[in-house]
């Protein structure tokens, strides 16, 4: 499975996203840009990390909900 196929991405406002699970209104998170990048919060708006794009962002929340750490190394 990819992202793609996990999430939908639904515009939250200008540079904002909320992420759900696809073909649901569950919300895994949200994804915000920022003068740096984009920044991928947790369902809690809790801050996991950030990331240089929103597939990025996508990417490792795809495996955070596979069991992986939700916290990212601050790079």
């Amino acid at each position: 499975m990819n992202y793609a196929e996990a999430f939908d991405l639904v515009e939250a406002g200008q540079g904002r996203w909320d992420v759900q699970h696809h073909g649901t209104l569950l919300i895994a998170g949200q994804v915000w840009r920022t003068s740096d990048g984009f920044e991928l919060m947790d369902w809690l708006d809790r801050p996991i990390g950030h990331f240089d794009s929103v597939e990025d962002a996508l990417r490792f929340l795809l495996k955070s909900t596979l069991g992986h750490s939700l916290r990212r190394e601050a790079s």
